[in-house]
């Protein structure tokens, strides 16, 4: 299971290339796959998912000859998918329609983060906001998270 940490700025570029940091690249394990599958995730972020895991993932979705609602609901996130390949220099380039569904399009800096199964690409004053308005509580979240930890390890034994 790929596990990418940490935050990255970069820009989009004109041809609206994406390089994917050499961090996160060498997080990537090869039995996880090379490319990435970029799919819009439920906030609207753009994900990016190593492609042997996301196949991996997909495979497991129950298939079934007569359609299902939750089936048919889940082909619109396989149809807007899409499958980039890095160039030598981990590059991607991102499909316009992607970016437009993401509100990227005018987006020039971006923050790409990684999240551990996969990484988000997030606009970087976006982000900022985020962190900015989580700092203050962020002791506090980490006690919750260790607590919450110290509770499922106490439920392991």
């Amino acid at each position: 299971m790929p596990f990418f940490t940490g935050e990255h700025e970069t820009a989009i570029g004109a041809k609206r290339r994406l390089a994917i940091n050499s961090a996160l690249r060498e997080e990537q394990d090869p039995e996880d796959g090379e490319q990435f599958y970029l799919v819009l995730g439920p906030d609207k972020h753009l994900w990016l998912y190593p492609d042997g895991y996301y196949r991996k993932l997909a495979s497991r979705m129950k298939r079934s000859l007569l359609p299902s609602r939750q089936v048919h609901k889940m082909s619109l996130f396989f149809a807007m998918a899409r499958l980039l390949k890095p160039d030598s220099q981990g590059r991607v380039v991102l499909p316009e329609k992607s970016l437009q569904r993401a509100g990227l399009d005018k987006v020039e800096m971006v923050t790409l983060l990684g999240k551990g199964d996969h990484i988000e690409i997030w606009p970087t004053d976006e982000w900022e906001q985020v962190i900015d308005e989580a700092m203050p509580n962020y002791g506090e979240m980490l006690y919750e998270a260790a607590d919450l930890l110290d509770g499922e390890m106490a439920d392991d034994t």
